[in-house]
């Protein structure tokens, strides 16, 4: 096989002594050629296969600390940065339990209020149940305010608020821009 080194020896022109040149070439040059253009294809194809070889080294290092990632997570139990690593207590809450559910009509009281439910008066279960206005502790809370989302008060209460000049939530004393009417069945 011939070198490259070989065939930059002999491809040396020197431009300072002649005036003409030959441009024919002998056999011994073309095959010089052709050595040259295979070794390069030779070298350009080692350089893609250690490419490639370097690629896949590295696609299964990847893969291998994918892995690991993965295993590590499943044995933690999920902390993520929604999620706190130790879950929060939950505690009973008894004060004021005494709800109906909307969707279903049922009742969860135990009690003899059972039957007043439907009722705008007001019981000592509805005012801790969160279910009577906070202003007037006449009617049930039947709008809430915009942006803030708040369900603290009847429509008329949250007509007189939202009509006077300050126009503040009574929870958050955010600005109101509009009173929404709540429509439960």
């Amino acid at each position: 096989m011939c070198s490259t080194i070989h065939v930059l020896n002999r491809v040396q022109v020197d431009l300072a002594n002649s005036q003409s040149f030959n441009l024919t070439g002998s056999k011994e040059d073309d095959i010089d050629k052709w050595c040259f253009a295979i070794a390069f294809v030779a070298r350009l194809f080692v350089y893609a296969a250690i490419l490639a070889l370097l690629a896949i080294v590295v696609f299964l290092i990847m893969r291998y600390l994918e892995h690991l990632e993965d295993r590590r997570i499943e044995g933690e139990g999920g902390g993520t940065e929604t999620n706190p690593l130790l879950p929060a207590k939950t505690m009973p809450i008894t004060y004021g339990t005494c709800g109906e559910d909307l969707e279903t009509g049922n009742s969860s009281c135990s009690s003899s209020s059972s039957g007043s439910s439907n009722n705008t008066s007001t019981s000592s279960e509805d005012l801790y149940d969160g279910k009577v206005c906070v202003i007037c502790y006449d009617e049930q809370r039947n709008c809430f305010f915009v942006p803030c989302g708040h369900c603290a008060t009847c429509y008329v209460c949250a007509q007189r608020i939202f009509n006077e000049e300050n126009k503040t939530c009574p929870v958050c004393r955010r600005f109101i821009g509009k009173i929404r009417k709540l429509f439960a069945s």
